[in-house]
């Protein structure tokens, strides 16, 4: 994979940083999804194909907008402990109706305890909706451990039991219904829940995860938006997972369990 980008750039990279922080004091905020390059992109070749998510090189233009997306990400101080624990972040450099270029941006999973932050690409489905029927569910499937944990008498490990089962029971079928809820569009106007799209792999049950991943959620965002996905790249920032090397800064193929068979049908 390519050398830090931020390494070549660095007094060009503190500069944007220490000017998006000033803008965030003033309370200027930044709302757009899609983003334009601020550099540069004259004398830039597009690519011929798009990228394989799983085994590139990041195009010049990739790189450009992981550099921008790494200053915005700077520019909150506000996230820097948590993210010292190490997240994937993504870019799809995309195409509008008019042929402009720009690009869009994504982080995994959550950030600040939120799924839908503007600057970014919104999560497929929002799950962390207070109101909505996960975390309804949830919360009811919560209230089955404080019941167990109070439980007293001789009957206990007979109620227990049966609590046991039905809180395992509600909880497979709150997941089941998760993967459901994610609506995965491709490039051809198909749509698939997740379920489909692995069972269609020839695999069971989807990986917890599946569908929040930053690959996805630009890919999904591009196609609802008619916008053409150019070429995508994804980057690390924090510090390494347990058992798994990753550098700050660097670019890293899609994951392989989660996103594998997602990917697929997405780039039919």
């Amino acid at each position: 994979m390519a050398d830090n980008f931020l390494e070549k750039h660095y007094e060009e990279y503190e500069a944007k940083r220490n000017a998006l922080q000033q803008s965030n004091r003033l309370g200027k905020k930044h709302v757009s999804r899609l983003h334009r390059f601020s550099a540069s992109i004259e004398g830039i070749d597009l690519p011929t194909v798009f990228t394989d998510p799983f085994n590139y090189t990041p195009h010049p233009l990739c790189q450009l907008a992981a550099d921008e997306v790494m200053l915005f990400i700077d520019s909150h101080p506000e996230w820097h402990e948590e993210l010292k624990l190490g997240k994937m972040f993504g870019v799809l450099v995309v195409k509008n109706v008019v042929g402009k270029l720009g690009f869009l941006a994504a982080f995994s999973g959550l950030l600040n305890r939120q799924n839908d932050i503007s600057y970014f690409v919104p999560a497929v489905y929002d799950m962390l909706n207070p109101n909505g029927h996960f975390k309804t569910e949830e919360r009811e499937i919560s209230e089955i451990n404080k019941i167990i944990d109070g439980l007293t008498g001789d009957d206990k490990s007979e109620i227990v039991a049966t609590l046991k089962q039905e809180r395992k029971r509600r909880s497979i079928a709150l997941q089941t219904w998760l993967f459901e809820q994610f609506i995965m569009l491709n490039s051809r106007g198909e749509r698939k829940n997740l379920i489909e799209i692995f069972q269609e792999q020839e695999q069971h049950m989807p990986p917890g995860g599946a569908g929040e991943c930053a690959a996805p959620k630009l890919l999904q965002y591009a196609f609802l938006n008619k916008l053409q996905p150019i070429a995508m790249a994804e980057f690390w920032w924090g510090n390494s997972p347990k058992g798994e090397e990753r550098i700050h800064g660097h670019f890293y193929p899609a994951c392989e369990q989660k996103c594998r068979a997602i990917l697929s049908f997405m780039l039919n």
